[in-house]
């Protein structure tokens, strides 16, 4: 599951960076980066600017993400803060519970990079219209599966760590 976990993510993560690339070349020299909740511009940078932005954020998230879970492992075991903590902070037991925490934040962190890959689309597809828009119900209805996705992930967290197995 973890080499499985570890190439999604890194799929995910060349389809920004790719996606980034292509859309670059589509937008205008002054982008729109932000859309208030009726889908309407507000917000102004140069294209570079966006391109950047959108790959700090996008890449940048699930690094921070995976790196503090990945940190987890370094801490004494007495910080590790899961239901049944007896269980789970015991030497055994802490590296299974570790790499369980780092396989799932692969997870997440590919949910989140999919998320942005089609966000990132949205934006640039928005300002190639005249004027500027965004819809946003296409916008809600993108990222509600990606709230759902978090609080799955949380929950398969909390199950994980009640079972003693």
């Amino acid at each position: 599951m973890k080499v499985l976990s570890a190439i999604l993510i890194i799929l995910c993560a060349a389809v920004v960076v790719a996606g980034a690339i292509s859309n670059e070349a589509r937008l205008p020299e002054t982008v729109v980066s932000h859309f208030n909740g009726r889908g309407e511009a507000n917000g102004w940078v140069s294209r570079s600017s966006f391109t950047t932005s959108m790959l700090v954020v996008g890449l940048g998230l699930p690094a921070l993400v995976i790196s503090i879970v990945y940190g987890i492992r370094f801490l004494p075991a007495r910080y590790l803060n899961v239901p049944n903590p007896a269980y789970w902070r015991s030497p055994e037991n802490y590296v299974r519970a570790c790499e369980f925490l780092l396989v799932s934040s692969f997870w997440f962190g590919s949910a989140f990079l999919i998320w942005q890959a089609f966000f990132s689309r949205m934006i640039v597809e928005a300002n190639l219209t005249t004027p500027p828009h965004l819809d946003a119900t296409k916008a809600l209805l993108l990222t509600v599966p990606l709230i759902g996705f978090t609080m799955a992930w949380v929950l398969v967290l909390i199950v994980r760590f009640q079972n003693q197995n």
